[in-house]
């Protein structure tokens, strides 16, 4: 949702800059760090407002990597964990189909976002928020996959 407001932002012609420097580290069951290019933003429509981090580059061994949000107000400065969100959601899927999961809702795994920077624009009744922080999610094996994985994005 967050990535389609903010796209619906930009072809509106609102000049707003969508650039933005995002990495995220991706490691799983222990193994060696693994960073490849993310999107983060946030968005509030239709009276819910949400923050994802997603990777958009590719890993040998992570087919995807997403961390998503929803909080009871528009995003601000501050730290975010469990305890301040509607609701919080994570995973990794790995190339050879291990899945790692966290959620806020379930007290699966943990996680904590720090918002240093947050601007926002305006269309069509919803709103686009650019973000700059830093978040680290830690997902639980599913499924009989081994250990965990680890999310580490600087946005």
């Amino acid at each position: 949702m967050a990535i389609g407001v903010a796209a619906a932002l930009a072809g509106c012609g609102m000049g707003v800059d969508l650039s933005q420097n995002c990495t995220m580290s991706v490691s799983v069951n222990g193994g060696a760090p693994s960073a490849v290019e993310c999107f983060a933003a946030g968005a509030t429509s239709s009276g819910t407002n949400a923050v994802s981090i997603a990777m958009n580059g590719s890993l040998p061994n992570v087919n995807a990597a997403q961390f998503a949000m929803t909080l009871p107000s528009a995003p601000s400065t501050g730290t975010y964990g469990a305890g301040n969100v509607t609701t919080a959601a994570a995973q990794v899927q790995t190339a050879s189909g291990a899945i790692y999961s966290q959620s806020n809702l379930g007290s699966m795994g943990t996680f904590s976002v720090v918002l240093t920077s947050v601007s926002s624009a305006s269309a069509n009744g919803g709103t686009a928020y650019f973000l700059h922080g830093s978040a680290k999610v830690t997902l639980m094996g599913q499924s009989g996959a081994p250990g965990s994985a680890t999310i580490s994005a600087t946005f």
